[in-house]
């Protein structure tokens, strides 16, 4: 994911990448943790904030000659100000199954000392057996072996797990945009013939461009926009009949350093700039 961003970062002309860089620097907190819609510091944003301003980073200090610059200083601040927050971070404390895979997945992008990352994996566990009921299993499977994947060594392990978990996740036509697209990445994960659900996320493209939450939606959004091109692509699926429509929405929804959610709402948002340039970095590839 930091990789498109990156691709995302270098197509910006020089205008829009600062605007970018200006906009996310605005949204963290002087706690260090990245804000909400309503302007606390959370865990879930914090974790589109991190990844963000890594990619920032990354791409800006590819040229290790370049002198460093007030901008440079800037994102440097921000990644100790966001280890700083994530370092307080107690997983005890930490409520929902989503938020505790986003505190996994940022102490290890940080290195945050072992034993806090190897408590936050027990209690992870414990939570996604909890939330059995108030969040389906395609979603909190892909949640949780995307993060098991990223801070865990065993890969023959969590293919075994992952299978199992897959055999019991269906997916039709009134499912959601996101829960096939969750499905399409654990297919190519574990090696199986996806073309059926590869087929069914494509019906989620809409003529004018993106992707929509629901089939029998009109407008497409950011978020389903994003996962579904991601996981297309980790499938090894021809995206060149989505592409021109896809950057033209992806392009029409860009304001200010900021990508809108594109179904509607004006409101800059960290989340949907996030996926804004997950979805641009994978078809720019």
């Amino acid at each position: 994911m930091i990789a498109f961003h990156r691709n995302a970062i270098d197509l910006l002309d020089k205008q829009s990448s600062e605007e970018l860089l200006q906009f996310l620097l605005s949204q963290q907190n002087s706690n260090g943790g990245y804000k909400d819609r309503g302007g606390r510091s959370d865990l879930y944003y914090s974790l589109f904030g991190g990844l963000m301003i890594r990619a920032w980073s990354k791409e800006h200090r590819a040229g290790s000659r370049e002198p460093v610059t007030r901008n440079s200083q800037l994102v440097a601040e921000s990644g100790l100000k966001l280890k700083q927050f994530i370092d307080k971070q107690s997983c005890g404390n930490v409520s929902g199954f989503i938020e505790q895979c986003c505190l996994a997945l940022l102490q290890k992008e940080l290195k945050i000392n072992r034993f806090s990352r190897i408590t936050t994996l027990l209690i992870l566990g414990k939570s996604f057996w909890k939330e059995r009921y108030s969040i389906n299993l395609s979603y909190r499977s892909f949640v949780l072996f995307l993060t098991l994947d990223a801070v865990l060594p065993f890969r023959g392990v969590l293919k075994r797990l992952s299978g199992k978990m897959l055999s019991r996740i269906e997916v039709d036509m009134h499912s959601p945009c996101s829960e096939v697209a969750a499905k399409v990445f654990l297919q190519k994960m574990l090696n199986q013939d996806g073309e059926k659900d590869q087929k069914l996320l494509k019906s989620f493209a809409c003529e004018s461009g993106g992707f929509k939450a629901f089939a029998h939606l009109q407008q497409a959004d950011m978020l389903s926009t994003a996962v579904a091109l991601f996981a297309l692509d980790f499938a090894g699926s021809d995206l060149r009949l989505l592409k021109p429509a896809c950057l033209d929405f992806i392009q029409q929804n860009f304001v200010d350093g900021a990508f809108l959610s594109g179904d509607g709402d004006q409101t800059a948002d960290l989340e949907y700039t996030f996926y804004g340039l997950l979805a641009l970095g994978v078809l720019v590839v």
